[in-house]
């Protein structure tokens, strides 16, 4: 910082970039945990469908199971000390905004921590799941053709019924057949799709301007852009690969949690020791990011 404190002439003081993405709260629950004790969450299972009663009478048992995910808050901190030289040299007020400088870097490391886990989403969204689609015809054109294979494939979800030996609609737990419930909302890709998602969710018309055309999923599903879906510094970045997610509010893919409930971080500041002329800041935050419910979306791969 030998420019900011140093005696240069002529010298201004650049604004400090730092993006505070909220794209995360498009797609996440939002919960609260009173300890840093991992919480599991259970989903209930069941084999209660009615089965015919056979000549000798006998009623069938059903039978009941569960599927879980786990969720876990942890602490993150960083401090930064000034002497009483750097605070006195100081004449551009270069650290003036250091609280909400900290308090910046904890949004940071949360978006870091939250992407890099849906992200690296191999084995949440998988076609045994019946929550992954691939193949040519499932990038995300213009034409909607792709867009339509993930809403067939967003309803036609399933999971286990507690024996394992069956289907059963997401949602619901009912049998195959019956509707499932809720419905796809948003749109998630990767800044390299986001004109593609933008045509299909405002025109009126798609392909060749004309009544055969008609957009049916014009307003649907709206259209979420997160730049790091496709940045090649997170495990599983794509730049073809999309989701079509339900409400979160409904039912979530990834589920944050935060100590107490407390969404924003502390941020503290103290004079040095006796010995040292200056003061130190603290921040800290406590939370946590994790997948939670795969029935949430379906994925595209958007490629072969």
């Amino acid at each position: 910082m030998s420019g900011i404190l140093g005696n240069v002439a002529n010298k201004e003081l650049l604004s400090g970039y730092v993006e505070e993405d909220m794209t995360w709260k498009e797609i996440a629950a939002v919960k609260s945990v009173s300890n840093f004790q991992q919480v599991t969450s259970y989903r209930m299972l069941d084999d209660m469908e009615y089965e015919e009663l056979g000549p000798d009478g006998k009623i069938k048992h059903g039978t009941a199971g569960q599927e879980s995910y786990t969720r876990q808050a942890k602490t993150y901190a960083k401090m930064f000390a000034l002497t009483r030289t750097d605070i006195v040299n100081d004449d551009l007020g270069a650290f003036d905004d250091l609280r909400t400088r900290l308090g910046r870097g904890s949004s940071k490391k949360f978006n870091k921590i939250f992407w890099a886990k849906f992200i690296n989403n191999g084995s949440f969204f998988t076609a045994g799941r019946t929550n992954y689609i691939s193949g040519a015809t499932t990038n995300l054109g213009t034409d909607g053709v792709g867009l339509g294979l993930a809403v067939q494939a967003f309803r036609k979800m399933k999971s286990p019924t507690a024996d394992g030996t069956k289907a059963v609609n997401a949602d619901t737990q009912n049998p195959v057949g019956s509707a499932p419930g809720g419905r796809p909302e948003i749109l998630l890709v990767p800044p390299e799709l986001e004109g593609n998602a933008e045509v299909i969710y405002r025109n009126q018309n798609l392909g060749a301007v004309a009544n055969a055309s008609a957009n049916i999923y014009q307003n649907k599903y709206r259209p979420v852009v997160a730049w790091q879906l496709s940045d090649p510094g997170y495990t599983g970045y794509s730049t073809t690969a999309w989701h079509l997610l339900n409400n979160p509010a409904y039912l979530a893919a990834m589920v944050v949690s935060f100590l107490n409930g407390n969404m924003s971080p502390t941020v503290e500041s103290a004079d040095a020791d006796f010995d040292e002329l200056g003061v130190r800041f603290r921040g800290y935050h406590d939370f946590g990011c994790d997948q939670a419910e795969y029935l949430a979306g379906v994925k595209s791969k958007g490629a072969a």
